[in-house]
């Protein structure tokens, strides 16, 4: 508890605590003359420039849209209406031990009222009790169901509880031995206060969505530098089955890497790219008849010491790819997501420090004079200071001006589906490292590839 209160200190706080420390620099003999020594002194106040607050972005749902509070988050809106499109659940299996029989009936009866308002079809289960809860009865059974069905759209297990190696075994299952999208639910979660289980059910809705290609909300991305007008993450051609127009010829792609704590485990890179429909399309030219003219890269987890090796080695073998189809040099956008820096920003008003707001960007001053750079703050943070990320482009052969490059990333802080809020990094990063940490962590393997087109590692 005394290291989280000292972690979480308010703007204030920190501000009190930082000028405190450069008091008692400045009365101390030995520091003062150390920094003598190397011709450096230190300002006693922090120092003050100007920001920028990006305009806040509308969230699209089907049939609506709406701006966000002001805390950035949009629980409530996501659970009351549909989401922009849904997968029907027609024929998936619910796991459970037979002790949980009970719970298992009330779970599927919260899900099928609570399917409704969300826009999803969901149909009754294949109900598979196992005698106990044991590693070994889960494995043998669901590999048995899954070897002798081929149309199982999604599997949902009950365990009874936190059980990291149960969950590891039936993710090591569903996501390499027999691949199909899983759920894995605790049943700690769905008992004690009444309604709580309405709660779940919900955000479990949602997730397996997610996991069968549907799509929850979405932002408008008008990029006019790009020459691309009337580029939208949302409707409303998704399933008109016609190829895109030439000026939604963009892809998006995150990348992220984990790195194995023990010896010997390679290092796994995960590789996500446009998550949407309207986007996903371009990885599938037999649909479309077309290919990516531009593509955007977010790059997480490279520190200042290794941008030249991005520019020098990692983007030279993305081009080497577009060699692969005969006259393909789309233009790139290259950018590092920077989330460990010690840059912080507070907001001064009234002669008070606050976090600043979402969506404050500054790119001046504090800046690199080497590499074109800004620190954005996209979320708030509910306790301590928010701390802001630092993007660095390292390539833009698409001539990506600074503002728009902005806004993209601002804008796809908002489309994580696994939180309804905004989040510390563009989705495209928080996806690939999501799936990173589940095939270096657990999976210890490559995914099924009859996965590949979906976002099962939710």
């Amino acid at each position: 508890q005394d290291v989280m209160r000292e972690m979480l200190q308010s703007p204030r706080q920190h501000y009190a605590r930082l000028t405190s420390l450069l008091r008692r620099i400045k009365d101390s003999p030995e520091a003062s003359g150390e920094l003598m020594r190397w011709g450096l002194s230190l300002d006693p106040d922090i120092y003050r420039t100007q920001g920028r607050v990006l305009p806040m972005e509308r969230i699209n749902l089907r049939h609506s849209s709406f701006i966000p509070a002001k805390d950035l988050t949009w629980n409530k809106e996501v659970v009351r209406e549909a989401s922009i499109s849904a997968t029907a659940v027609n024929y998936w299996l619910l796991v459970y031990p037979k002790r949980l029989h009970g719970l298992a009936k009330d779970l599927v009866a919260a899900m099928e009222s609570a399917c409704g308002p969300l826009g999803m079809h969901v149909s009754h289960p294949a109900l598979v009790e196992l005698k106990d809860d044991r590693i070994e009865t889960y494995a043998k059974t669901i590999q048995s169901v899954l070897g002798s069905e081929d149309k199982v759209q999604l599997l949902l297990c009950i365990i009874s509880s936190s059980r990291e190696d149960l969950y590891n075994a039936i993710k090591k299952l569903c996501c390499v031995q027999a691949p199909v999208p899983s759920q894995v639910i605790n049943a700690q979660s769905l008992t004690g206060q009444p309604g709580k289980i309405r709660t779940v059910v919900q955000k479990v809705l949602l997730q397996m969505n997610c996991k069968l290609g549907g799509e929850l909300w979405g932002v408008d991305i008008p990029l006019g530098s790009l020459e691309v007008p009337d580029l939208s993450l949302t409707p409303p051609d998704f399933f008109s089955g016609h190829p895109p127009a030439p000026q939604k010829q963009l892809m998006v792609i995150g990348m992220d890497i984990y790195h194995g704590r023990s010896r010997g485990i390679r290092s796994v890179i995960g590789f996500v790219a446009s998550m949407n429909h309207d986007l996903f399309q371009f990885l599938l030219p037999q649909m479309n008849h077309c290919l990516p003219k531009k593509i955007i890269v977010y790059r997480d987890g490279v520190s200042d010491s290794q941008l030249d090796t991005v520019l020098k080695y990692e983007i030279p073998q993305m081009q080497k790819c577009f060699d692969t189809f005969e006259n393909y040099q789309p233009s790139m956008v290259v950018v590092v997501v920077q989330k460990q820096i010690s840059t912080n920003f507070y907001t001064l008003m009234a002669e008070q420090f606050t976090s600043p707001p979402p969506g404050t960007v500054v790119d001046h001053t504090v800046t690199s004079l080497e590499w074109q750079d800004f620190f954005l703050l996209a979320h708030r943070s509910r306790q301590g200071c928010s701390i802001p990320t630092r993007y660095v482009c390292v390539l833009n052969t698409a001539n990506l001006s600074c503002e728009h490059l902005q806004r993209l990333t601002f804008k796809l802080c908002h489309l994580y589906w696994n939180w309804p809020g905004t989040v510390r990094v563009p989705a495209p990063c928080k996806y690939a490292h999501k799936l990173a940490f589940l095939s270096g962590q657990i999976l210890h393997h490559e995914p099924g590839a009859q996965l590949c087109d979906k976002l099962f590692f939710l």
